[in-house]
């Protein structure tokens, strides 16, 4: 069976590796490849962090190094990878010409956006929704982080933009992961990747696809902060059908991405 990850944070050195024990890895895009084809994972997606933290003095020009990094690695994974880019509200015109240019090389995806990693955190900033509104006219898909204090504006973010196809990042636990399966019921535009926390609780796949249907969620691990084989046999030990596994491992992402 494929596997698409639509949640990871690929790397390119030591400076990008998210992972919570560097020590034990040279990280390099040919040991990324290694470790997520050992996985059995067949194609990956997202954006480039960096583990020097964001600084309002460096302005846009750190989220374009961040997407410049995620253009080269494209370069050396190939057809492994799909990237994700970064924009951000504070800069509305440089985020603009960004979904202008990422559009130019193909690319349809940004994010996840984390806006605690960079200086900025409410889905309902204006100067955000003037970013999307470009963003829809490119057809584009926003993977954005879940922010547990801002259901509701995530829930708004999502109604004013029915144009635009959002994945929520991460499940979590109960409480929010019912608010998401709300979401996924209300809004054909939404659906929910699978990565972070909430999959190591056993049910959680089978609530959701029982309750929304196993057409709105998106495999994904955070590789490499969390280990990419356990999510995998997380969803294949699910007792869901086959059918509903294939949805959530590789054909709802592969139709999102075309």
């Amino acid at each position: 069976m494929n596997v698409i990850d639509f949640h990871t944070h690929p790397y390119l050195s030591r400076d990008e590796f998210m992972g919570f024990y560097p020590e034990c890895f040279d990280p390099s895009p040919e040991q990324l490849r290694a470790d997520i084809e050992r996985a059995g994972i067949s194609h990956i997606c997202g954006s480039v962090l960096l583990k020097r933290p964001y600084t309002p003095e460096e302005g846009f020009s750190y989220i374009r190094v961040l997407n410049d990094k995620a253009l080269e690695l494209k370069k050396k994974l190939g057809g492994l990878y799909t990237p994700g880019f970064h924009i951000h509200p504070h800069f509305v015109e440089e985020s603009v010409a960004e979904i202008e240019r990422m559009a130019g090389a193909g690319i349809r995806l940004i994010g996840e956006l984390v806006p605690y990693m960079h200086g900025w955190s409410d889905y309902s900033d204006r100067r955000l929704h003037t970013i999307l509104d470009a963003a829809g006219q490119y057809g584009m898909i926003v993977s954005f982080h879940t922010m547990k204090d801002e259901q509701r504006e995530m829930t708004e973010m999502i109604a004013a933009h029915p144009d635009i196809v959002f994945v929520a990042a991460h499940p979590n636990e109960r409480e929010l992961f019912l608010l998401h399966l709300e979401r996924l019921r209300r809004f054909d535009n939404f659906y929910l990747d699978l990565s972070g926390t909430g999959i190591f609780r056993y049910g959680l796949i089978t609530y959701g696809v029982n309750r929304a249907g196993s057409e709105k969620f998106i495999f994904g691990s955070d590789f490499p902060i969390c280990d990419p084989a356990m999510y995998v046999g997380a969803v294949m030990y699910e007792p869901i059908s086959d059918a509903d596994k294939e949805n959530i491992l590789y054909k709802n992402a592969a139709g999102l991405l075309g």
